[in-house]
Parts: C-alpha cells; structure tokens; sequence
C-alpha cells in the first residue's frame, strides 16, 4: 500500500478556510486551527482557462500578508466555489 501523502504532487493545492468579506476579499484564513487576520493583500489576479473542457479552470488568487508576519497564496476555485492554499517552490 503506498502513502498517499507522498504521492502528493509538489506544490499541489490544498484545502484552507477563508473567512472572506460580502465582496469576497479574504479577511482571515485558518491555519493550524488559529484564525490569523489579514494584515495586507500585497496582489490579486485571475485566471480563467481550459473552457473547453468538461472541467473549466476559474480561480482568483490572492498574495495575503497576515497578522503573524507570514505570507500564504490563497485562491477561491470560481467554479467549484471553495478555497485553497497554494505553495510555490
């Protein structure tokens, strides 16, 4: 049976709560079970593509600065309408 933490791909998004103002700006995210502010929303962007295909790419990121110092890369998935945290190498 094989780990499938380790089978992970590098730099694969995973699940993060977002607590998000009615325009849907990232206020706070969870992590570690600690609800962290965000001090700063240093960029923003979209990008939309594959629609042609039966599973469309839709998702606005955001580069966050929190309360504690960190900087996390969140972006909501549009179509499926959840969030998640993205690393980059």
């Amino acid at each position: 049976m094989r780990n499938k933490t380790a089978e992970r791909r590098l730099n694969e998004p995973r699940p993060i709560e977002v607590i998000a103002d009615g325009s849907g700006e990232p206020l706070a995210v969870v992590l570690g079970g600690r609800r962290l502010a965000v001090e700063q929303v240093q960029d923003r962007w979209r990008i939309d593509g594959e629609w042609w295909r039966e599973r469309p790419t839709s998702r606005f990121y955001y580069q966050l600065e929190l309360v504690d110092g960190r900087t996390v890369v969140v972006y909501e998935d549009l179509v499926q309408g959840r969030w998640y945290a993205q690393k980059y190498a």
